[in-house]
């Protein structure tokens, strides 16, 4: 007798019955890659989609409240806003964050810094955190200017540095790596945003964007 024949009439039904399943289950699609932005200015640009709160303005005053009956408790982080762009009225902003993300000696914000903020829209609660992580806290420098009064400059040099590392890491294989970084130009000539762009000019991106519908 044959003896794969004596194998397959020793299965049970049942056991036939499993195997025609599992190979009428469709196969799972493959995992959709995250397009990587192509310049600072498409980063930007998708951050803004997703912000509910945007504003330039200085850290006047940081505030942590302990949570009743051992619940997290929040940190309270004063703005003085001077543009007001979406979401918010120049004058005073008060950022209420989850003091989690507080953690050890992480100190987020400093009495004093400058920043252009990209804030999710807060929760029912009144807590947000910036777009993106620490992405969406975009440090403002003052840069001398050619009349001797100060300049005010965004400073992407970190958001640049996260663009080229997608690049790299996004990709499965090496020939793939090195065609996604060829295509990744953060610096786009054409484009008016750079690694320190002056803020009026970010400002006028920023205003002619509108936040995408949800």
């Amino acid at each position: 007798m044959n003896p794969s024949l004596f194998r397959y009439r020793r299965c049970s039904p049942a056991s036939l019955l499993f195997a025609l399943l599992l190979f009428a289950l469709p196969s799972p699609a493959p995992a959709q890659e995250i397009a990587v932005p192509q310049s600072l200015e498409d980063a930007l640009h998708r951050m803004s989609d997703d912000a509910g709160i945007i504003f330039a303005g200085e850290v006047t005053a940081i505030r942590h409240l302990a949570g009743e009956q051992d619940s997290s408790g929040i940190v309270e982080v004063d703005f003085r806003v001077d543009q007001a762009i979406r979401g918010c009225s120049t004058g005073a902003y008060t950022l209420r964050e989850w003091s989690g993300l507080w953690q050890g000696s992480d100190q987020r914000y400093r009495i004093g810094q400058r920043f252009l903020m990209l804030l999710h829209t807060p929760n029912a609660a009144g807590l947000t955190s910036p777009v993106e992580g620490p992405d969406g806290a975009i440090p403002l420098l003052t840069m001398p200017s050619t009349d001797n009064s100060p300049a005010i400059t965004v400073d992407f040099r970190w958001i640049e540095t996260h663009i080229l590392q997608s690049a790299l890491y996004s990709a499965s294989n090496r020939i793939a790596h090195q065609a996604a970084a060829s295509r990744v130009r953060p610096e786009d000539a054409s484009s008016p945003i750079s690694q320190q762009s002056p803020l009026s000019t970010v400002v006028e991106k920023l205003h002619s964007w509108k936040q995408e519908a949800p």
